[in-house]
């Protein structure tokens, strides 16, 4: 009687890995390897870092296929070249410098974005300003300052709409502290009800 032969799980694991490296390998040529190898470093690298990961992908031959890598590179200046501002040893892909144009590009646009970001208002800048105007512009008008309020509470902002029950209430009038065409309508407006009331002389507010 034949007795079987057991392989364990894990060894047959491992040269099935091996198989289908190697099969990998068939289909990948050595400026391939060479790219990806560059990829993995970020595109740009120094040669004691090209020449480990090229040859875990393809099978260079030779005796030193460090040499036969480094003479690649430097006979397809199409796909790569010395990193400029760099020491000798130092290769990138053609395309790396482009790549890092791109980003800064990028990075440019986002820093302009970020900028007309923060000069937009915000809700707090609206509602401070809403509420300011309410209190200088429309003091004695106390209809238009209690739709203010209404739509400050209806917003949430029930701290900020508090702020407007002072002028509700109503205060002794005094002249507004701006300037513009709204005070001299208001003063006009004053002295016409002067008139309208039986006055003869004009008003003027110290």
């Amino acid at each position: 009687m034949v007795k079987g032969w057991f392989v364990h799980p894990r060894i047959l694991l491992g040269w099935c890995f091996f198989v289908l490296l190697q099969e990998k390998q068939k289909h990948m040529t050595q400026k391939e390897a060479i790219i990806k190898a560059l990829e993995k470093l970020g595109g740009r690298a120094q040669l004691k870092g090209i020449y480990p990961i090229a040859m875990e992908l393809v099978h260079f031959g030779g005796k030193t296929p460090e040499n036969t890598i480094r003479n690649y590179l430097q006979t397809h200046p199409k796909d790569f070249r010395h990193s400029d501002g760099k020491p000798d040893g130092w290769w990138e892909l053609t395309s790396f410098q482009e790549e890092v144009a791109e980003m800064k590009a990028e990075i440019k646009n986002l820093k302009e974005e970020n900028e007309r970001l923060r000069a937009v208002p915000t809700e707090d800048d609206f509602v401070n300003k809403l509420v300011t105007d309410a209190e200088n512009r429309y003091k004695y008008e106390k209809d238009m300052i209690k739709a203010i309020r209404t739509i400050l509470y209806n917003l949430g902002r029930t701290e900020d709409a508090a702020k407007l029950d002072a002028c509700i209430e109503g205060k002794e009038y005094k002249p507004m502290n701006i300037e513009g065409d709204y005070v001299v309508n208001k003063n006009v407006e004053n002295e016409v009800n002067g008139v309208a009331k039986g006055a003869t002389g004009i008003i003027t507010n110290k």
